[in-house]
């Protein structure tokens, strides 16, 4: 959970950086647009007077045609010019409303200031120069704001007229107002330009340093899910895989290895595994002992002799027959009998099942049989001799025999339990007999 939840949070970091790349974006656009938008409207008022001092100083220049007519022109393209939306104080206007510095806007007053003196200049030398030569008033001719003229310029002879039309759009001040013109519309641009610059460069850094965060965010994602994926190897497929082939195999797991829900599975089976093992023990038990004397049965009996070696060593096998079980049975009840049976079984587990070598069976109703490994013919007659006092002590009657083999590859146990089984009822004909 705690990765999950990093995970999601990392993911909703993309998407805001994302987001603010986009939007960082879209203002380093919108301010290289500007800066070009800017830039032609400062240039404009530039262009705009340029082409309003030509047309007015070439008509100064030149007031009449070849055919002697007044040459109108340099003033059609005066007056298409003045309706052009870019007089000084037009474009000053605009540029109050734009997000730029002040500086920019200084330079371009100063400029609009100097564009306008220089267009009054303009104008007034045009109304000298009509007064010499009358302007036809048709369009777009009288759209021209010419002013009127003073008293003492009308008493002014046409030379002089001339002449001081000329001083208006070439003499040396209407020629510094040109320069300022340039100068501080030159100086307006630059200005524009570098906060545009400044402000690019905001932008591009960081649009920069929001790539190197996506980067960032995005290594670290990739980094979190390899440590994941490995960490869930290590700690929870590699632990299942070699859980499989440990259930395969029927041994227990490690419960020390793995996250804590694996570690949990491996303690859950364990504890079944103990559980089922425990449940084996008490059915294996319950089908391998006799469950009135608690002394292996003949199941087990089978299974010993499978289990028997083939060689290497000497045995003898003992068989038992209680007698009077069935008199017993029939005169006192089978709780008696039960009884009788069992004082017979500690009789023959006392004196042929107090070592390693030698174990006990109760195979029959009445029938037992011991099997007794690395014994001599001496130690046999012993624990007969020993049985019998015990069989006197504890008043019962139980009749044997016993087959021996010094070597048992010699012979097999079968061989021996036939010989001991022909000995036993042999015996118990001659108890019977001497009733």
């Amino acid at each position: 959970m705690p990765v999950v939840a990093v995970l999601a949070v990392l993911h909703v970091l993309i998407i805001v950086v994302i987001v603010d790349i986009n939007a960082s974006s879209a203002s380093l656009s919108s301010i290289m647009q500007n800066a070009g938008a800017y830039t032609m409207e400062a240039t404009s008022l530039q262009a705009g007077s340029s082409i309003l001092s030509e047309t007015a100083s070439t008509y100064v220049l030149m007031p009449t045609a070849e055919n002697g007519e007044v040459n109108v022109g340099p003033l059609i393209a005066y007056a298409n010019e003045l309706k052009v939306d870019r007089r000084g104080a037009q474009v000053l206007a605009r540029f109050r409303d734009y997000d730029v510095n002040e500086a920019a806007v200084t330079r371009l007053a100063e400029a609009a200031e100097c564009a306008e003196s220089m267009m009054e200049s303009q104008l007034h030398a045009i109304a000298l120069m009509n007064a010499v030569y009358p302007v036809p008033g048709v369009p777009p001719l009288n759209t021209i704001p010419m002013p009127e003229l003073t008293a003492e310029e009308q008493a002014m002879t046409d030379a002089q007229k001339e002449a001081a039309a000329r001083v208006l759009v070439l003499g040396s001040v209407y020629s510094l107002n040109k320069q300022a013109v340039s100068q501080n519309v030159a100086a307006c641009v630059e200005a524009l330009q570098a906060e545009s610059g400044a402000r690019a460069g905001r932008a591009s850094a960081r649009i920069g340093r929001l790539r190197s965060l996506l980067w960032g965010i995005t290594l670290t994602i990739i980094a979190i899910l390899a440590i994941t994926f490995s960490t869930l190897y290590v700690q929870v497929f590699r632990p299942l895989g070699r859980f499989v082939r440990l259930i395969t195999a029927n041994a227990r797991l490690d419960e020390g290895k793995g996250l804590h829900e694996v570690r949990r599975v491996a303690s859950a089976y364990n504890d079944v595994l103990r559980r089922r093992d425990a449940l084996d023990e008490i059915l294996r038990s319950a089908a391998e002992t006799d469950a009135l004397t608690n002394l292996p049965n003949r199941y087990r009996f089978e299974q010993y002799l499978l289990e028997s070696g083939d060689s290497g060593y000497s045995v003898a096998v003992v068989l038992f027959d209680i007698n009077y079980l069935k008199q017993t049975n029939d005169t006192e009840g089978h709780s008696a009998g039960d009884k009788l049976i069992r004082r017979a079984a500690e009789c023959i587990s006392s004196c042929f099942g107090e070592s390693d070598d030698c174990s006990c069976f109760r195979f029959g109703g009445d029938e037992f049989a011991a099997v007794m490994k690395n014994c001599t013919p001496d130690a046999i007659r012993r624990r007969i001799d020993r049985f019998r006092e015990v069989e006197k002590e504890s008043d019962v009657s139980v009749a044997l025999g016993y087959a021996f083999a010094e070597e048992i590859g010699e012979t097999t146990v079968r061989q021996l339990l036939d010989e001991a089984d022909r000995q036993m009822y042999a015996q118990k004909k001659r108890i019977h007999e001497e009733e």
